[in-house]
């Protein structure tokens, strides 16, 4: 007997729609990967707007903290990729301030 989890995947490769539910659950994955790597109060002002073409958009609230999260980028591409298997749904970050 198959797992639920193994059956919703495949319900959802039927459908068509992985793509879309891989990019939901990377910007909701997101908001806990910027407090990781930015801390508490830098981290709860960002937020993963839209993931396309394995580019996650991403909004700051300021310049600074986007400037932060761009150093900081690759640490935080590798932790969010490896929150799904070490799966590549991210390949780079887009900012927006």
């Amino acid at each position: 007997m198959d797992s639920l989890r193994s059956l919703l995947q495949k319900r959802i490769k039927v459908a068509g729609i992985a793509v879309q539910v891989d990019a939901a659950r990377v910007t909701a994955a997101f908001d806990e990967v910027a407090v990781e790597v930015l801390g508490t109060p830098a981290g709860k002002k960002v937020r993963a707007l839209y993931l396309k073409d394995k580019t996650l958009t991403v909004a700051c609230l300021s310049p600074a903290i986007a400037q932060e999260l761009q150093l900081n980028q690759r640490r935080a591409i590798q932790l969010l990729n490896g929150r799904f298997g070490g799966e590549e749904l991210v390949k780079k970050l887009r900012f927006i301030t």
